[in-house]
């Protein structure tokens, strides 16, 4: 069976992350280090954080309700452009631990969307969850996400699985118009 007649049978799958793709929120990530002083990241800063031996990760902001958060726009369009269509799973995956937070602000803007709550910042667990999808007969999955380390631990499932289509966007901040369109483009189509 081809690659393109598999695709066209299958199943498809739109995943998301929350944090600094979907919306940003006044939430931090703090560090205690090996010598007892304590930082704090956002979520940006944490996506790229080099972990240095003894640290110590403290998530309890993203334990709670969300603190003023605010939507990224374009990203949030795909999001409801993905919803539109029924014939595709939309998935909000987080590594919050709790998915109520995200589901209500969701809610209250009108929209009910699916949210996977990993509880987990190790990009293996959503490549794991995406993983599963695929055993399950999804063969079109596509996987937004602001951090380098998800997007590459996803895009190791493409030579896992050769006969699904695998596209992941890296969401940047402050990228130019043509170039969120190209994102959207590689999302829908």
């Amino acid at each position: 069976m081809s690659k393109k007649l598999t695709i066209l049978e299958g199943k498809i799958l739109r995943v998301f992350d929350f944090d600094d793709t979907l919306a940003t929120t006044v939430s931090y990530i703090y560090v205690k280090h090996k010598d007892g002083k304590e930082s704090k990241l956002d979520p940006g800063q944490y996506a790229v954080y080099k972990p240095k031996s003894g640290d110590v990760f403290d998530f309890r902001d993203f334990n709670k309700m969300l603190n003023k958060p605010k939507l990224i726009k374009k990203n949030f369009n795909l999001l409801k452009q993905m919803l539109d269509n029924p014939s595709k799973k939309v998935t909000i995956l987080t590594a919050r631990a709790l998915a109520f937070p995200i589901r209500k602000y969701f809610k209250d803007m009108g929209l009910d969307v699916y949210v996977v709550a990993l509880g987990s910042n190790n990009p293996k667990d959503k490549s794991d969850w995406i993983e599963k999808h695929i055993k399950k007969g999804y063969t079109d999955v596509a996987f937004m996400d602001d951090s380098r380390k998800n997007i590459d631990a996803v895009n190791r499932l493409k030579s896992k699985y050769p006969n699904v289509r695998i596209k992941t966007v890296l969401v940047k901040e402050n990228i130019v118009e043509h170039t969120v369109q190209h994102y959207i483009n590689k999302i829908l189509y």
